[in-house]
């Protein structure tokens, strides 16, 4: 074959491998159509932004998160004031970067009002760093890229994930990118108010106790309202800023941990169910103890806090001193079984399901055939030993004390909003967990023990009643002194109770100096409502 025939075959052939291409290549923009047309420069761009995500309400339908605004600019270069628009800008990276291009950009500024560009408010799920404190963050939560990781925006994240509030940019560019004049830019709103969840949190009260607590390094608060069993508030010490929760990950002092829900040794909190167990049972108030400094159980002694005892005390007179060895002298007359049934009814020991996934812890209540044991009995009877509860579990005590026997089931969740439906909580619910009047007297010996000489607790604008703990934890700091467990628990006002309080606080002096302060702050402010006027 000549060297001209062989080019024009090899001619023919490119020919024909670059038909075969160009058909395949009109099947593949035939077949994919609507895909290559949606890069049409003509087609307009849409952006969605989530302005806000589903509300957390008080019980009163105060916010307790959205609660602050950040404003995003939409920005295009062409027609943007820069020499106005350059002393609002938030984020100041990616300004320069886009603002010498030509396309359209979002970007975070200080104002909600800007000549030459449009600004849409978002809110802030969580407050913003140096503002206000964050609300309740242990029952709050926070949420991470996946959605809600504790809490209730765990809880409840398929309700609070939905966008609450959103706005559509819609607009054209060129070839480009860049937007086409004419068509410029349009926004639909879009927004669903009935979305959202009601908690039993009171937003004053909230505000009230963590204010009260503010220079507590360690420990929790609890404040319930014993006519609905409504959580009120919950205060744990230390907490951690939900809009960076990175920041608290090493922490030596378990931010995390909700402190209001874990379980600590006790001490003399527990007496009220020593002497509420004896009153069931039929012993008379007027049971009396010579207390001598000390009591012995077999072999082992039992100290009292006062050297050389308290003498002879009645059941009133032995709350407020809150003397060891009577409690020990009257556990010693009540069969334990039933002394461990009674413990038992008042809830020690179980754990308290607030939520999905949230629930206190239930703590240690030692089993009747190891209060069999003397020695443990004896620890029993005025909280030390094995026993453990939660600052919950001892609000459930005193609410139940405070209303006629009659304890109320803990209430966190009271209903939610999604779209047309609103699904609301369980009505309040109470069972008797005692006589009433043996409710009613131990109601009276907390009065008694509140208003004791140099008491550190007694309000100045309502009145209540109370009792303290100090309760060993067997560690030891650096100075070789025993870390106490300080606690207080109580109600107000006296004569009508409607709220119970307990505080415990880690690592302090005693009940009455290191609890006793805070009952009387929180007490106070919810009386005077001093933080009503906030921002709400």
């Amino acid at each position: 074959m000549s060297r001209t025939n062989i080019k024009l075959l090899v001619i023919a052939a490119a020919a024909g491998l670059a038909g075969i291409w160009l058909m395949w290549r009109i099947m593949v923009i035939d077949i994919n159509r609507d895909y290559y047309l949606s890069f049409d420069s003509s087609a307009p761009r849409k952006v969605d932004i989530v302005c806000s995500y589903g509300e957390i309400y008080d019980r009163n339908g105060i916010p307790l998160v959205n609660r602050q605004e950040r404003y995003i600019a939409v920005i295009n270069p062409e027609t943007a004031d820069k020499n106005t628009l350059r002393g609002h800008i938030e984020d100041r990276q990616k300004y320069e970067e886009c603002i010498d291009g030509t396309a359209l950009f979002l970007c975070e500024v200080d104002s909600p009002e800007l000549d030459s560009v449009t600004v849409i408010n978002v809110k802030e799920r969580y407050p913003k760093e140096n503002s206000e404190a964050p609300i309740a963050p242990h029952i709050i939560g926070y949420v991470g890229e996946d959605g809600g990781v504790s809490g209730i925006e765990k809880s409840c994240n398929d309700i609070l994930r939905q966008p609450k509030s959103t706005v559509t940019l819609s607009y054209s560019v060129d070839a480009d990118g860049n937007m086409l004049e004419g068509d410029g830019l349009s926004m639909n709103w879009q927004s669903s108010y009935r979305t959202g969840v009601c908690t039993s949190l009171d937003y004053e009260i909230q505000l009230a106790a963590q204010n009260a607590m503010k220079n507590v390094e360690k420990g929790a608060v609890v404040v319930m309202d014993i006519t609905t069993g409504d959580i009120c508030a919950v205060v744990s010490c230390p907490d951690f800023d939900p809009a960076h929760p990175e920041r608290s990950l090493d922490s030596e002092d378990s931010p995390f941990v909700n402190r209001a829900f874990s379980a600590y040794s006790v001490g003399s909190a527990f007496k009220l169910v020593t002497a509420g167990a004896a009153l069931e049972y039929g012993i008379s108030e007027r049971y009396s103890y010579d207390c001598g400094g000390s009591i012995k159980v077999r072999g082992s002694n039992f100290d009292c806090h006062r050297y050389g005892g308290h003498g002879r005390l009645d059941m009133r007179e032995a709350m407020v001193e809150s003397c060891n060895p009577y409690f020990i002298s009257l556990a010693s007359d009540i069969p334990t079984d039933f002394l461990y049934e009674f413990a038992e009814g008042l809830g020690f020991g179980k754990a308290c399901r607030l939520g999905s996934g949230i629930q206190s812890a239930a703590g240690v209540l030692p089993t009747a055939r190891e209060l069999k044991v003397p020695e443990e009995k004896a620890n029993f009877a005025f909280g030390q030993g094995k026993v453990s509860a939660t600052p919950l579990q001892i609000t459930l005590l005193t609410a139940a004390i405070a209303n006629h026997g009659q304890m109320p089931a803990p209430i966190l969740i009271n209903g939610d909003l999604s779209g047309s439906e609103v699904t609301a909580a369980a009505a309040p619910s109470f069972h008797r967990v005692m006589r009433s009047s043996t409710a009613d007297k131990l109601r009276s010996y907390m009065i008694s023990t509140l208003y004791k000489e140099n008491s550190k607790a007694v309000p100045e604008f309502t009145t209540g009643g109370g009792k303290t703990s100090t309760a060993q934890t067997w560690t030891y700091n650096e100075n070789g002194e025993e870390n106490m467990n300080c606690w207080f628990t109580g109600f107000f006002p006296a004569d009508e109770p409607r709220y119970a309080v307990t505080i415990m606080i880690e690592e302090g002096v005693s009940g009455n100096i290191t609890c006793g302060p805070v009952f009387k702050e929180i007490a106070d402010s919810v009386k005077m409502r001093r933080y009503s006027e906030k921002e709400k």
